[in-house]
């Protein structure tokens, strides 16, 4: 990552967040997520986000299928 002389890092490419979704959810549940969002000291789209990507690598692993977003780390084996 480079720093900017006055500001924030500069992100990879790979970072940046450039696609959204849209999700419908009732007013309760929203408040829920907002409450357990502050609890967790993040903001709600972090909170959402994580949250997803958590369940997302789980389902993926358990169907043996390769997580895009999660880059493979290299075990040092004999055959590394």
């Amino acid at each position: 990552m480079m720093i900017k002389k006055n500001g924030r890092p500069t992100k990879l490419a790979r970072d940046l967040r450039d696609s959204a979704i849209e999700i419908r959810v009732t007013a309760m549940e929203k408040q829920g997520f907002r409450e357990a969002a502050a609890l967790a000291g993040i903001p709600l789209s972090a909170w959402i986000r994580e949250r997803l990507r958590l369940v997302a690598i789980r389902e993926l692993e358990i169907a043996g299928q390769n997580v895009p977003f999660v880059e493979a780390i290299p075990l040092g084996g004999p055959n590394d």
